[in-house]
C-alpha cells in the first residue's frame, strides 16, 4: 500500500469514526444497514444485530458524501425555516390563522380571543406545548373523520396522531389512519383534505385514477388544498 493510499485510508477511518461518534445506532432484526438523517441533523443508523464496529466504519466511510450532504440540507432548512421561539409576542399559524403567544406565570395553556391568542405558563416547555397542540389537532381530526367517513360510507377507523414530519398522513394495510401533528398549523379545510385522502386509501391504497376520483367526489377543490400543503411544507418545522 502506497503512502497516498495509507493517508486516504486513515482519513476515511477518522471521518467514519467521527460520524459514528455522533450517530444514533439502533439494532434490529434486519438484513441491511439503514441510513436516516433526522430533523435535528442527527444520523440514525439501523443495523442488524451482530454487525461489527469495523463493518460500520467501512459502510459509513462509503456513505460519507451522502451523509454530509443530507446533514447540510437539514441545517439549511432549519436556518431558512426557524422553529417557534417560546417568547412573548411570538407569532405562528394555528389552524392556518395568525396566533400570538403570550406568557404568564405558572403552568397551563389557554386559547383566548377565539384562536388568535395562546396563553402559555412560563413553567411549560416546548414538549408540553407540543402535547397541547396535538390535543387540539385530535379534536379537529376526530370530528372530520366522523364526518367524512360517513360521507364515504366507511366504518370509523382507528385514528392516530404521530410526531412524524416526513408525511402529513398515512393509511396502513389494517385500515388504520394516522396524521402528522404539524397539521395543527394548517387551515381546517387543508386538514380535511388530508383526512379524506387517507380515508380513501382504506379502499384503494394506490394513487390511481379511481383513487383521485373518490377524493374529488368529496372535495372537488382538493388540488387547491393539496397545493397549500406543497407551498407551506415549512410549517412541518414550526415547533
Amino acid at each position: 500500500m502506497t503512502l497516498v493510499n495509507v493517508l486516504c485510508y486513515n482519513r476515511k477511518a477518522m471521518v467514519a469514526e467521527s460520524i459514528l461518534k455522533n450517530a444514533r445506532i439502533i439494532q434490529s432484526f434486519r438484513r441491511s444497514i439503514g441510513f436516516e438523517v433526522v430533523e435535528d441533523g442527527t444520523l440514525v443508523l439501523r443495523v442488524p444485530y451482530g454487525v461489527s464496529r469495523q463493518e460500520l466504519e467501512r459502510v459509513v466511510a462509503k456513505k460519507e458524501k451522502w451523509i454530509t450532504g443530507a446533514q447540510a440540507r437539514v441545517r439549511r432548512e432549519r436556518e431558512e425555516h426557524p422553529t417557534l421561539r417560546l417568547e412573548e409576542g411570538e407569532q405562528f399559524l394555528l389552524f392556518g390563522k395568525p396566533c400570538t403567544l403570550r406568557l404568564r406565570a405558572g403552568k397551563g395553556f389557554a386559547l383566548e380571543e377565539g384562536e388568535s391568542l395562546l396563553v402559555m405558563g412560563r413553567e411549560e416547555t416546548r414538549e408540553s406545548l407540543a402535547r397541547f397542540l396535538i390535543s387540539l389537532l385530535r379534536d379537529v381530526i376526530r370530528s372530520q373523520v366522523e364526518r367524512y367517513a360517513a360521507q364515504l360510507q366507511l366504518p370509523l377507523p382507528v385514528v392516530k396522531c404521530s410526531r412524524a414530519r416526513k408525511r402529513w398522513g398515512y393509511c396502513n394495510w389494517k385500515g388504520e389512519i394516522g396524521f402528522s401533528w404539524p397539521l395543527v398549523f394548517c387551515p381546517r379545510e387543508v386538514i380535511a383534505y388530508v383526512v379524506v385522502h387517507e380515508l380513501c386509501h382504506i379502499r384503494n391504497m394506490s394513487h390511481n385514477k379511481a383513487f383521485w376520483k373518490s377524493v374529488a367526489q368529496v372535495l372537488p377543490d382538493y388540488r387547491e388544498r393539496e397545493n397549500w400543503l406543497k407551498a407551506h411544507r415549512k410549517v412541518m418545522s414550526t415547533l
